[in-house]
């Protein structure tokens, strides 16, 4: 009996070892750390015709060989997501410990090409490669969300590692893949010139290395499609900065991965701010903000010492030990005097947290005195495990917290989290500007609330579509989540709506979804007292209203545009002291709702109460 339905004409087998170079395994490595991939794994080194899959081996998750039986490996060229045509698929049960290998007839060059595991296995597989002909393929890969010991997110699959295998939160739909890109697709456009910075108008010229090839593209930062933006037909003059995004079609391929060229004209009007950043690798995820802020006309270097996973403790006393070279080689490359330096919070010992946290800042100040800290408010894993998710960190602002059930309240239980830290910093601090936060949780819980509720247009309510516009793996961002944190950044550090100034390159995001995220990011950080843009006024809001349904308790008020904080303690709140509200508290044994309203421009409102006889 074969091993694998007809659409395999060949199974070998086989024990011969995932070998890389060394340089892949360091890139890899990278991979996995900071979701980065570069252009060096992307392509293969020689790029001819478009290149066919016909070809994969695999190797099963240690004792999870029956829950490959059913999976398929599949093609698409219209997305990561859809558009998939069968090539092979798994009947029986593959060896244990060993390397399977499946050969199929296949002349067709798919972009996408990916495997997708049977429901309920949790997309049990250790290591994947995909083959046109002899050649393996290395490429940017993708995947579901999700991270589940034992196990690990999709990018395991990639890793090299036969004893690490993908493992999701999630039983059913989950998939591991690689965007082949220039290998089967259309080449990507040619931009001329590719950025810069230039004294006087710039004559622009594209063109694609695919013979034949149209090229479309845009001027707002949004990825064109085949029927959006301008058709490119000749050679164009620009006068002042502009960011241009293009994509190459051909009739029968995959559309082209998306070339991209911020072109700056005169260059000695520019300024920037001089920054250095502490953290692991969401801080890394934030570093995009040196690529978004080219569309704008600013620019930060963003130079950050680094190590994934780590807490504020292991940062501290490896940079000034055992990796001390490599902190000094990363501090020596920021601009002093600093005009702002960022910290990234995670240890929930707050203690631990607030004494490494001034160690840095005592640091930094001593070349850079007047230097401006911040917290970066990190988002939690899909899984939401962490202490602040378990309602176990105390507040100084409340009795008692409570388990975040809902992603919002995850998102406010990190927020509330980083108060506690910054707290404990003023407390001790009194050597320069009070360190303050960043809060991207919240926008990340409010962008949550509007896909939950269906108002952010293209993207259907559901936890998978959220993960997968704004995630890479279990924690990482893909290119929009990394857009909306660049979009507070920028609002925060500039004090100014990001609307029609960050502009959402390399993302997916269409040009009404950018300004929503544009706007949410303006509202959250001028809203935010602690970023410094929150302006006082004498005209209370309206008091807020409570909802309660007996599930989830939800809160609004008659005056537009407030925001609310609250407690579930019987604690007063504040526009300052509290939970942050991100559009849903769940209903829990124990809880009092109290809750205050507030906006930039107005006094708090009247506290409105939900008392435990109320909530069912």
């Amino acid at each position: 009996m074969p091993l694998f339905c007809p659409a395999a004409d060949l199974m070998l087998p086989t024990k011969i070892p995932n070998v890389l170079s060394l340089r892949h395994l360091v890139l890899l490595w990278l991979t996995v750390l900071a979701g980065w991939q570069p252009p060096a794994l992307a392509e293969s080194s020689k790029i001819g015709a478009p290149l066919a899959v016909d070809r994969v081996r695999f190797f099963p998750a240690p004792d999870r060989e029956n829950a490959m039986v059913g999976g398929k490996f599949t093609g698409s060229n219209v997305s990561p997501y859809e558009g998939f045509t069968l090539l092979a698929e798994i009947g029986t049960v593959p060896p244990p410990g060993e390397w399977s290998e499946i050969r199929f007839p296949n002349t067709t060059p798919y972009r996408w090409v990916r495997y997708e595991a049977p429901e309920g296995s949790r997309g049990n597989v250790a290591e994947l490669e995909f083959f046109a002909g002899a050649e393996p393929l290395r490429a940017g890969g993708f995947g579901t969300a999700g991270s589940l010991k034992p196990g690990g997110h999709w990018k395991t699959a990639f890793d090299g590692k036969r004893e690490t295998w993908f493992n999701s939160n999630y039983a059913d739909g989950q998939y591991v893949g690689l965007d082949l890109g220039n290998l089967a697709a259309v080449r990507q456009p040619i931009i001329t010139p590719d950025g810069g910075d230039w004294d006087q108008p710039q004559r622009v010229t594209m063109m694609s290395p695919t013979p034949g090839a149209t090229i479309r593209y845009t001027l707002d930062g949004t990825t064109p499609g085949e029927r959006d933006g301008q058709l490119y037909g000749a050679p164009f003059t620009i006068e002042k900065d502009t960011t241009i995004a293009a994509v190459a079609f051909h009739e029968g391929l995959a559309e082209s991965p998306v070339s991209v060229s911020t072109i700056w004209i005169g260059k000695l009007a520019r300024s920037g701010l001089n920054s250095f950043h502490v953290g692991n690798s969401l801080t890394v995820n934030a570093s995009r903000f040196s690529t978004f802020i080219r569309t704008a006309g600013g620019q930060d270097s963003f130079p950050a010492y680094i190590i994934g996973g780590s807490v504020t403790k292991r940062l501290w006393d490896d940079s000034q030990g055992s990796d001390n070279a490599r902190w000094l080689e990363a501090y020596s490359k920021a601009v002093h005097p600093l005009d702002y330096f960022t910290l990234q919070p995670r240890d929930f010992n707050v203690e631990e947290e607030v004494v490494h946290c001034l160690r840095f800042l005592d640091l930094v100040r001593v070349q850079s005195p007047d230097v401006q800290p911040w917290l970066y408010v990190e988002w939690g894993e899909v899984d939401r495990s962490r202490p602040t998710d378990k309602g176990q960190v105390p507040s100084f602002q409340m009795k008692q917290t409570f388990p975040a059930v809902s992603w919002e309240e995850s998102m406010a239980a990190m927020l509330l989290y980083n108060e506690e830290v910054q707290h404990g910093i003023k407390a001790s601090d009194r050597a320069g500007k009070p360190v303050r936060i960043l809060p991207t949780a919240v926008a990340l819980g409010r962008a949550h609330n509007l896909i939950q509720e269906g108002k952010f247009p293209g993207v259907a309510p559901g936890e998978t579509n959220f993960f997968r516009t704004f995630f890479e793996d279990h924690v990482h961002f893909n290119m929009n989540g990394c857009y909306l944190v660049a979009l507070t950044w920028y609002a925060a550090l500039h004090g100014e709506s990001p609307e029609g100034k960050l502009l959402p390159i390399r993302t997916t995001l269409t040009a009404e979804q950018a300004r929503i995220l544009q706007r949410l990011a303006w509202d959250v950080i001028k809203n935010y007292p602690d970023c410094g843009w929150y302006e006082a006024g004498s005209e209370p809001c309206m008091k807020p209203e409570i909802k309660n349904n007996g599930k989830i308790v939800t809160l609004s008020s008659g005056t537009s545009g407030s925001w609310f904080r609250y407690t579930l303690d019987g604690s007063t709140p504040t526009r300052g002291n509290g939970y942050l509200y991100c559009g849903v508290i769940t209903v829990q044994p124990g809880i009092q709702v109290n809750a205050v309203a507030f906006k930039s421009g107005m006094a708090d409102s009247a506290v409105a109460a939900l008392t435990p006889g109320q909530i069912p």
